[in-house]
């Protein structure tokens, strides 16, 4: 196994790039590499609640982000659908343009230090992700992710995912 860090800062603020991570119907706006995810059983925690106050929400789990949800998001106002949060033991597969679906599990969440954790397997091909959203001075974010997988996997991964990064911090 290799191991590989990548990082990317951008002007989003750090909020916004969190809930970006955390509602997992919201990856394909800003991952190129998944067209969709779908949800197997959903723990009960998973729900958003409504009860977290000053937490923007993203959109539901089954749809893609509307424009005017996307907005809200941005400016970090909550949005009426309910939305599913990643949280320890969701399971899913993310798919791609092409086949094979991904399938993945959450194994970590820490929504004050907004790190989070998953493993992903296509056949035999297994790699651990670990994320994490950090504030600039400016305002702006820095997200990182660091890739445990077998390295041609990685140096094929790379590309992808700092694109994403990339586009996750505008």
């Amino acid at each position: 196994m290799s191991v590989v860090f990548l990082d990317v800062s951008g002007p989003a603020p750090p909020q916004v790039c969190w809930e970006r991570y955390a509602v997992p119907a919201v990856w394909p706006s800003w991952a190129p590499q998944i067209h969709a995810v779908v949800l197997d059983d959903i723990p009960a925690e998973a729900w958003h609640r409504s009860e977290r106050v000053g937490v923007p929400r993203g959109v539901g789990p089954f749809a893609p982000p509307l424009p005017a949800a996307w907005e809200s998001l941005e400016q970090g106002v909550a949005v009426p659908q309910p939305a599913v949060r990643i949280v320890p033991g969701l399971r899913g597969r993310v798919r791609a343009l092409v086949p094979p679906a991904a399938r993945f599990v959450v194994t970590a969440v820490d929504e004050v230090e907004r790190t989070w954790s998953w493993r992903v397997g296509v056949g035999a091909v297994r790699l651990k992700l670990d994320h994490g959203v950090d504030a600039c001075l400016d305002g702006g974010t820095l997200t990182w992710l660091r890739v445990t997988a077998p390295g041609p996997v990685i140096r094929a991964y790379a590309p992808l995912a700092r694109a994403a990064l990339r586009r996750l911090v505008r």
